[in-house]
């Protein structure tokens, strides 16, 4: 008899879509709400630690999960004094995806993003692309 190998990974499955917008965070989650369907909160701010300065810098946090338990986390890419994410610093927000979701389904999330009023412009961020520091912020 042939033994099935099975691999547990200790990685959260998850996907990235960056957002370009003049909104501030409060608004995007608003706008979110309203144009998605979601229900958006605010949540504890992501905070890191400068090594060099030890400066600590808070990014708003908004979270929604939805009836299918998938969690979606909003992050501001930026500070007044740092950027989250400094490999694709020209976005403003990033939104972490938890949850199964299939290539077209995330497109066609995408594509919902960019047609609400005042997004400049979204993507999926490939996160294999991110450097390592950056992946490790997300998982």
């Amino acid at each position: 008899m042939k033994t099935k190998v099975h691999t547990l990974s200790t990685e959260k499955d998850f996907k990235l879509i960056g957002i370009a917008s003049h909104l501030s965070a409060h608004k995007i989650s608003w706008l979110f709400n309203e144009g998605l369907n979601s229900k958006f909160q605010q949540s504890e701010n992501l905070i890191l630690t400068d090594k060099n300065t030890s400066a600590q810098h808070k990014f708003p946090t908004y979270k929604y999960e939805d009836e299918g338990d998938s969690l979606y986390t909003l992050y501001s890419n930026r500070t007044e004094q740092s950027i989250l994410l400094k490999s694709i610093k020209n976005l403003d927000y990033i939104l972490k995806y938890e949850g199964f979701i299939t290539e077209i389904t995330l497109n066609e999330y995408v594509e919902k993003i960019k047609k609400l009023k005042h997004i400049l412009t979204a993507f999926e961020i490939k996160i294999e692309q991110l450097k390592t520091k950056e992946r490790e912020i997300f998982t």
